[in-house]
């Protein structure tokens, strides 16, 4: 939408970049949660809009609307929706900043089953309403109106907002194995005064390496499939078994140890031919 005065690139590195870093350096999750609350307000007002978009254009009957595209469409799509929920990893995070953590067992899975239904709507109203000529971002379908501008807007101040929450765990786990290290340590030792500066620096290097991740690697589509069946399948279904395993295997009754072994097989499998699918 600024191509007239720079470059997507030369937006992402010369505004969107330093407002990221300047936002990673806030170490509380608590303070980042009006940012959070601003983003979903974003975003439910975009989803609306275009769901809204959809449903004009809804074109009866769906003859040339597949539900089903056959087996080979499965580790794709599974792929993708499994990269739809990689805020997991915002589990541990979130339930240690709650002041009421009974509840949040609760509040998960309300959480999950709204998300849930979000998604699924927003997926079918999309594709019923361009078919196959669905693209891997679905706003790039939409007309050049002064309402899927708004909706671009809005989509991008949301991800803006909601980045610094999303790599709030991964800058702690990235700082305490820093910390942990004997560089750091000997360092801490011989200068003493300055050791926050290792540390924003390693937030200032992970911001700047994602940045260069998002701005250069094509195929959107096929790169979130990947993703979702490398990483996201690794932590979703094998990591937690194995640890579950190795925790309290021994202590656990035979059907339990049963559903473990078959989430892990089935993490092992879907990550492979998954893999390979995406690539």
């Amino acid at each position: 939408m600024l191509t007239q005065f720079m470059s997507p690139d030369g937006f992402i590195f010369a505004v969107l970049l330093p407002m990221q870093i300047a936002l990673s350096f806030v170490r509380s999750l608590s303070s980042l949660s009006p940012f959070s609350i601003f983003a979903d307000a974003c975003n439910v007002l975009a989803m609306a809009i275009v769901i809204k978009e959809d449903i004009r254009l809804f074109d009866h009957p769906f003859a040339d609307r597949s539900a089903f595209n056959g087996l080979w469409a499965i580790p794709f799509s599974f792929g993708v929706a499994l990269f739809c929920f990689e805020g997991f990893s915002m589990t541990l995070a979130l339930e240690a900043s709650m002041a009421e953590r009974k509840k949040f067992k609760w509040v998960l899975s309300q959480a999950l089953v709204c998300i849930m239904f979000v998604y699924a709507c927003f997926g079918v109203c999309g594709y019923l309403a361009y078919g196959e000529a669905t693209k891997d971002i679905v706003t790039l379908n939409l007309p050049n109106s002064w309402s899927s501008s708004a909706v671009k807007i809005g989509l991008c101040i949301a991800l803006a907002f909601t980045f610094p929450v999303m790599m709030h765990p991964i800058h702690e786990i990235v700082e305490a194995r820093i910390r942990s290290s004997q560089c750091f340590q000997k360092f801490s030792q011989n200068v003493g005064g300055p050791n926050w500066l290792a540390l924003h620096a390693s937030r200032i290097m992970v911001v700047t390496i994602l940045a260069v991740v998002a701005s250069y690697v094509p195929a959107f589509g096929a790169f979130i499939a990947f993703v979702g069946s490398t990483v996201c399948a690794l932590l979703a279904f094998v990591l937690p078994t194995t640890f579950h395993l190795s925790i309290v295997g021994s202590s656990m009754s035979l059907w339990r140890r049963l559903l473990d072994y078959g989430f892990l097989l089935f993490g092992l499998v879907f990550a492979v031919y998954g893999t390979f699918t995406a690539l």
